[in-house]
């Protein structure tokens, strides 16, 4: 499978690399609560089966077959709804957790999956590098996903207008990073899951 990251991001992580630490102390990114991930030895898919408030993206990956991915060696990033994420969504997140329409909810869960190890401070110093400008990356799911700082919140938005603010500095696992949010990315029809 083929790493597709957009040229801006390659630019900001070289320019990061390149930097080293010097931007870490300058003062500018006061919050450092979501910077970085607890780190474990297990796999994403581990990481996530133990993770609390993550049940049902742990058992939606799981129904849909996608967890058999995250037990190998490719490295992903999981941009992971929480639990209170999926309830928000009412009765077409009820309907999408049905298993007649797993296929669906495969295809939104592609929309969350990142190629790549990609944590919470590396998507800062992206930030930092592009200048505030947005920072873009396609989903497994080929979906362009952004991320803005919007104050201390980091906040993730797709085309069709769905946003979610980054809930933490996320979990690492020996082959990626779930990364927590607060809301299902995509916009889904009332009463609907399917849709």
């Amino acid at each position: 499978m083929r790493t597709i990251v957009s040229t801006g991001l390659k630019a900001a992580l070289g320019a990061a690399l390149l930097t080293g630490l010097s931007a870490c102390g300058n003062g500018s990114q006061e919050s450092t609560t979501a910077s970085a991930a607890k780190t474990g030895d297990g796999t994403l898919a581990s990481a996530l089966s133990d993770a609390p408030g993550m049940t049902t993206v742990a058992t939606a990956l799981k129904s849909t077959g996608l967890s058999n991915v995250f037990d190998g060696g490719a490295a992903y990033t999981i941009l992971a709804p929480d639990d209170d994420a999926f309830g928000a969504l009412g009765a077409a997140g009820t309907d999408l957790q049905k298993p007649e329409n797993g296929a669906a909810m495969a295809v939104i869960l592609r929309d969350h999956i990142l190629p790549g190890y990609l944590t919470v401070a590396d998507i800062d110093v992206a930030l930092q590098a592009s200048g505030g400008k947005p920072v873009k990356m396609k989903t497994m799911g080929d979906t362009e996903v952004s991320f803005i700082r919007e104050g201390d919140a980091l906040v993730v938005s797709t085309p069709d207008g769905a946003r979610a603010k980054v809930g933490g500095a996320g979990l690492g696992a020996s082959n990626g990073v779930v990364i927590p949010l607060d809301a299902v990315l995509r916009k889904l029809p009332a009463g609907d899951g399917a849709g």
